[in-house]
């Protein structure tokens, strides 16, 4: 059975971005695994590993981190499956759209939610949280996250390539069936909506359909988890 590590955070909430990369990615290839869930904190559990954060993923002898390597490596290992990227020329284009996400799209989303990330971090990791985070941005929490609704119409630009492409008549980022690059930019939006009510998308936003399609997918396998229920 495949292990998957991720982060364990307040009322059970599932907040790793990066490791619903893996787990969406897992599904796609129609295979079956166990999570085990810690504590941002808790650094020793996937020392074994060679690293201080999750995602990290056991599978008999092979042991990967780093949703990106992750995501290869189940490409590589289970090549009868569902392609994640359907060939050479894809997985060039999803690197593309993995390092816009890690580069632009994170950092639109970040300062939207971060003080809220805080309060769905488990309570032994809000200290850490609150710390690493603040000295990162240079600033408070809360002074991150002021003023996030003007500020949010800088998240709808960073969008527009894939609206532009949803308007058109594509389905999904891949286009008509989805593949790894939707999964790692919905990470994103699974990571806001586990943790934070905020409002993101206005309901006839492409992107919101898009959004409504990939909750769908495996029968409705990432609705099903501890999250805010924003409809819009």
């Amino acid at each position: 059975m495949i292990q998957l590590f991720e982060l364990l955070g307040a009322e059970d909430r599932r907040y790793s971005q990066f490791s619903w990369r893996a787990r969406m990615a897992l599904r796609h290839k129609g295979l079956k695994f166990e999570i085990t869930p810690l504590l941002l904190t808790d650094k020793e559990s996937i020392a074994f590993a060679n690293s201080t954060s999750v995602p990290v993923l056991v599978d008999g002898e092979a042991v990967h981190t780093d949703s990106w390597d992750i995501a290869v490596y189940l490409e590589t290992a289970y090549p009868d499956a569902p392609s994640l990227f359907g060939g050479e020329i894809g997985l060039g284009l999803t690197r593309v759209v993995n390092s816009w996400c890690d580069r632009a799209v994170n950092v639109a989303f970040g300062p939207l939610i971060v003080r809220d990330v805080l309060d769905a971090a488990h309570p032994d990791d809000r200290e850490y949280f609150r710390e690493t985070m603040e000295k990162m941005f240079g600033r408070t929490l809360e002074e991150v996250q002021e003023g996030r609704e003007a500020r949010v119409k800088n998240l709808y630009r960073t969008l527009d390539p894939i609206r532009t492409s949803f308007r058109k008549g594509q389905a999904y980022v891949c286009g008509e069936a989805p593949g790894y690059a939707d999964y790692v930019v919905f990470s994103q939006f699974q990571w806001a909506r586990i943790v934070s009510p905020f409002k993101l998308l206005d309901a006839d936003d492409p992107v919101f359909a898009w959004r409504e399609r990939m909750l769908d997918l495996f029968d409705g396998f990432a609705r099903q988890t501890v999250a805010y229920d924003i409809a819009a």
